[in-house]
């Protein structure tokens, strides 16, 4: 039996790299393929579905991450994390050779559950070798990869398709893949690892994948495909209700819950758990928007548009790493967020106010006070509740942040597309209540109906203001607790490792 020991400088490097690696193949898989969707149309027909290459990802790497980062607390990280990549490149390999829409949608939800376990194993794994005070700072490195690979994904995609077809956006999955597994083995290979022999709750798993399964689904089409009173649309929303509910009675008497109840009484966690819901979908709510409102509202073209959004990926980076670094300094965490939120709250306000007289770049740069304001929330929500926790829940509650920060980002997105579309829809000749977003960029709109659009994205900028509003009443209520000065590893006993 090995005794806890503090990692050296090499080993932690080793584990940081490799699970960086590892994130930003599972960030840039969910915006690399979107430029490939025609073309994976018009080789593989059945255009109908194309939008479940996007949706099955999304719906099964929301489903398993709370119950992956519980797993890889019970039976350490290297495996579950190996396990995770294995998956993630072999369901690749199976979308690279789909030979028609049907193959290529359940491979790309086989390879959400691959890219769904990365987010809490490998921000538990950076939790074991380093300590809370320094975690922030890595964590804003994680911002970093998440902005670059939501700049990068389009382009890069878009470069692959046209030069060497669209299966290569899956082809290169398999050489990063391979580089991370073997980063990540050979570091986590020399630490110690902590193995706890407790029953797996699958009755949980299930009763959980159900509900969010059909609460998803619902978000997704709803308003698309299925109108919002359809019986199908009900019935899914009923079902997601009585699972949601048998799994919350089952998280009481489980003896190793996914979602364990004692993380809503603490005084960190609950309410970062409901600041960052709010937080996470408000911000992705904008993003999503932006690029429509720059098209539709203040008429810029495509790439102009495109263009015009690079500022709101990257803004969030600068303050997150300032934000990491005042929580190195410090040991504290709540306050870069009490000082930035505002300032993403006065941006979106005046977004909801001036919406039909801004130019592009005024509104640009609106956005990118949204993305200034928004960044420090990322590594101190995450190092908040690492530090709230023993070493044995740190996958559990990196699970159940991205679990939150996912669900937040699917029920304000779908609620922030449906209020623009619903008060835009009477300014648009011949449109119907099926109308989507991509439906509304295409539209040549009169000055009238362009101001009426302007407006509609106006009072639905005022919403989700009053929801950056309601998370800093929140995580004001969170808990200042001074950060840890050793790794998650070296204070944990360890009862057993792994061959």
């Amino acid at each position: 039996m090995s005794e806890p020991r503090t990692p050296t400088p090499a080993e932690v490097r080793g584990v940081v790299g490799g699970a960086m690696l590892a994130m930003f193949l599972f960030a840039l898989d969910q915006t690399i393929v979107t430029p490939a969707l025609p073309p994976i149309a018009r080789e593989l027909g059945d255009f109908a579905l194309i939008s479940w290459i996007v949706t099955a990802y999304l719906l099964t790497s929301t489903c398993v991450t709370p119950i992956l980062g519980k797993l890889c607390d019970l039976h350490g990280r290297r495996w579950i994390l190996a396990g995770c990549l294995v998956v993630f490149m072999a369901s690749s390999v199976l979308c690279a050779l789909a030979p028609d829409m049907l193959t290529l949608i359940i491979a790309r939800g086989l390879q959400g559950v691959g890219g769904g376990g990365l987010v809490p194993v490998c921000q538990a794994v950076i939790a074991d070798v380093v300590s809370p005070r320094e975690r922030g700072r890595f964590a804003a490195y994680f911002s970093i990869v998440w902005a670059t690979s939501a700049v990068l994904g389009p382009v890069v995609g878009g470069l692959l398709t046209e030069y060497f077809g669209w299966p290569w956006i899956f082809w290169i999955n398999l050489p990063l893949g391979a580089v991370a597994l073997v980063i990540v083995d050979r570091a986590l290979r020399r630490l110690p690892v902590v193995r706890r022999q407790a029953p797996i709750d699958y009755l949980s798993a299930l009763l959980l994948t159900g509900a969010a399964v059909a609460l998803l689904v619902v978000l997704s089409l709803g308003g698309k495909r299925l109108a919002w009173t359809a019986p199908e649309t009900v019935a899914l929303v009923a079902a997601a209700l009585v699972l949601g509910a048998l799994f919350v009675r089952q998280q009481t008497r489980s003896v190793e819950p996914i979602l364990p109840p004692r993380f809503l009484a603490d005084g960190v966690i609950r309410p970062v758990l409901a600041a960052s819901f709010l937080i996470y979908g408000s911000y992705l709510a904008v993003t999503v928007l932006a690029t429509i409102y720059y098209q539709v509202a203040l008429g810029v073209s495509v790439g102009t548009a495109g263009l015009l959004m690079i500022p709101l990926m990257l803004s969030s980076t600068l303050t997150a790493n300032m934000a990491g670094h005042y929580s190195q300094r410090t040991g504290l965490y709540k306050r870069p967020v009490l000082v930035s939120l505002p300032i993403a709250i006065v941006a979106t306000a005046l977004l909801a106010l001036l919406a039909d007289r801004l130019a592009p770049w005024e509104a640009a740069a609106l956005m990118t006070c949204v993305g200034l304001g928004v960044g420090p929330t990322f590594p101190c929500s995450t190092v908040s509740v690492q530090n709230a926790v023993d070493r044995h829940d740190l996958g559990t509650v990196s699970g159940a942040l991205a679990f939150t920060r996912s669900l937040g980002a699917a029920i304000l997105i779908a609620g922030a597309s449906a209020l623009v579309l619903g008060l835009a829809v009477d300014a648009l000749p011949g449109a119907d209540a099926t109308l989507s977003l991509e439906d509304l960029a295409r539209h040549e709109l009169s000055a009238p109906a362009r101001a009426a659009v302007a407006h509609a994205f106006g009072v639905t900028f005022g919403a989700l203001t009053a929801g950056f509003v309601v998370s800093l009443a929140i995580f004001a209520r969170v808990e200042n607790r001074r950060l840890q000065d050793t790794p998650g590893i070296s204070r944990a006993p360890a009862p057993d490792r792994t061959p």
